[in-house]
């Protein structure tokens, strides 16, 4: 191979990575090592578990590493199960996609929500029956309102949906609070069956009908809450 021949090809050779990027890799692997080991730390002790220490010595660093990664515990917490949040959230707006008013998505949402939970029952354990220390928002990685991270954004949007199909102007405050209710709802059904199984003194009906009976009761009601006597069947 001549010089030109030589040198073209170290030209079209891919350039090693930079200091700067390696430092960033680096950086990133030792962020999650640490997020995994919180996750381990709270299926086995629960939040009390979890310190920087502990989180520390779990991955080989020192406290110092661990408090240039994260601000403090509650942010480690937190980013421990946003890959969960954001997981969850792809497969609720999955659910929402396709034709239908906004109360016939927010129907095949709650039917995602419940049957997510209800199949993945130590996952919904750590991530909502398991209470966190309060995080500030910009220590997420979820970018609130985006509703394919953000699943209390995109519940929001469809009970504002909702609400618009029956002539409803709500405030956002009043939405919220709606779609809190909704989610309350949906939360305390998956809770109960994967708290209480099949409990022989508990006589229910199958996950679906019970939820749609559920529904048909909580949604009804909401319009007739707000639109008053005589609101139409949701």
């Amino acid at each position: 191979m001549n010089a030109k021949a030589r040198q073209a090809d170290t030209k079209g050779a891919a350039k090693p990575p930079g200091r700067k990027q390696l430092r960033e890799r680096e950086a990133s692997q030792r962020r999650n090592a640490m997020l995994a080991a919180v996750r381990k730390l709270l299926q086995k002790g629960g939040v009390q578990a979890v310190t920087m220490r502990a989180v520390a010595d779990a991955v080989g660093a020192s406290t110092t590493m661990v408090y240039a990664l994260f601000p403090d515990k509650a942010a480690l917490i937190a980013q421990s199960v946003d890959r969960d949040l954001k997981k969850l959230s792809r497969h609720l707006l999955e659910a929402s996609e396709g034709e239908g008013g906004a109360t016939g998505k927010l129907r095949r949402v709650a039917h995602a929500y419940v049957a997510h939970g209800i199949a993945h029952p130590l996952q919904y354990r750590l991530v909502f029956m398991e209470r966190r220390p309060p995080s500030a928002i910009e220590d997420s990685s979820i970018e609130q309102g985006n509703v394919s991270e953000d699943a209390y954004a995109l519940v929001c949007a469809l009970v504002a949906g909702m609400l618009d199909e029956h002539g409803m102007a709500l405030a956002q405050q009043e939405v919220e609070t709606v779609a809190q209710m909704v989610w309350e709802s949906l939360h305390g059904l998956v809770a109960l069956r994967i708290c209480t199984g099949d409990d022989p003194w508990i006589n229910r009906q199958g996950v679906p009908e019970h939820l749609d009976l559920m529904l048909d009761v909580l949604l009804q009601g909401i319009v007739a809450r707000w639109q008053g006597p005589g609101a139409p069947r949701v």
